[in-house]
């Protein structure tokens, strides 16, 4: 799959939509261009869709993890959103995945669902699992905790596009002039991908940090900007475990096979860069354990992430 003159289009407007629809108070940019579809909303359960388009494919056609573990974590939140008001803040405990055989590539389907938050803690918890189906089969078992804390600022967010009170935004597309130095730079980090990725992979470099291998694992940071952010200015926390997992991968090259990852969230993702650190637990004939701490800036521990990764069968 290569990135045609069409796909790169595509990509830039849907780019530029997003940085629009962004000013409106809500959602933000990653949410906005991905363009995930929400069909069902409710305390029985949540269903999310979304399609393998060249936005977030990689070279074979595949959807690309980043945007796999975003719509993770957004759909899983959502489980736990519906038990509380639209305005409250969700903040994201652990996470885990657990991979089945089969491709994630065309129409990516997230079902989750939740109790709701128990309240036997001083912050209350909110446990919730679900599943994740590519093309109608069944390609994902995930799970995870989210709890309901202030807001950074203390004021009340307004509701996500699925949430009741909602009001789809109707601003102008901007142009490239109209943008603010935030904005720039995502339209600049968009253009350096597309020149990337001549193979196809735009979203490998957009939300992919830039890895190297070292004698223990491998390290790898990521830049931090409007482009990954959630709504409260933090790293988005899709983003952030696949920032981890993606150094992971790096560590074990000849284990290409990802069967399970877990990820315990310490802190928000905040600074001018994401940097993580992958070491290897354990590397056999058949299968790897590689344990990954994100950073943010000041060496501020974010996120602890264990994955586990195999060799395919011949």
């Amino acid at each position: 799959m290569t990135i045609s003159q069409n796909d790169a289009d595509f990509i830039r407007h849907r780019a530029l939509l997003a940085l629009s629809n962004n000013r409106a108070p809500g959602y933000h940019f990653a949410g906005h261009f991905l363009d995930m579809q929400c069909p069902r909303y409710d305390r029985d359960g949540i269903v999310m869709e979304m399609d393998t388009q060249p936005h977030n494919a990689n070279p074979d056609g595949t959807t690309n993890l980043g945007a796999v573990f975003f719509m993770v974590d957004m759909a899983l939140a959502a489980a736990c959103r519906a038990f509380v008001d639209p305005s409250q803040r969700t903040a994201t405990l652990k996470m885990h995945m657990n991979f089945l055989d089969g491709e994630l590539r065309g129409r990516i389907r997230a079902e989750a669902q939740s109790p709701g938050f128990l309240q036997h803690t001083a912050l209350a918890e909110a446990h919730c699992t679900g599943r994740l189906l590519a093309n109608g089969r069944e390609v994902m078992q995930m799970g995870g905790t989210w709890v309901a804390p202030p807001t950074p600022d203390g004021r009340p967010l307004h509701p996500l596009p699925w949430e009741k009170s909602y009001h789809p935004p109707m601003l102008p597309l901007l142009s490239k002039g109209d943008l603010d130095p935030m904005e720039k730079a995502v339209l600049r980090r968009v253009e350096a991908a597309l020149r990337e990725a001549s193979d196809g992979g735009f979203m490998q470099r957009l939300w992919t940090p830039v890895t190297k291998h070292t004698p223990k694992g491998a390290i790898g940071r990521l830049p931090i900007g409007l482009y990954v952010g959630n709504r409260v200015g933090h790293v988005q926390g899709g983003i952030s475990m696949y920032a981890a997992l993606a150094t992971a991968i790096a560590a074990v090259p000849h284990h290409p096979i990802v069967t399970a990852v877990s990820a315990w969230y310490i802190a928000p993702g905040q600074g001018k860069a994401l940097t993580a650190r992958s070491t290897i637990l354990q590397k056999g004939r058949n299968v790897a354990v590689v344990r990954t701490e994100l950073f943010g800036t000041g060496s501020k521990r974010v996120l602890e992430v264990v994955s586990n990764h195999a060799i395919g069968r011949h």
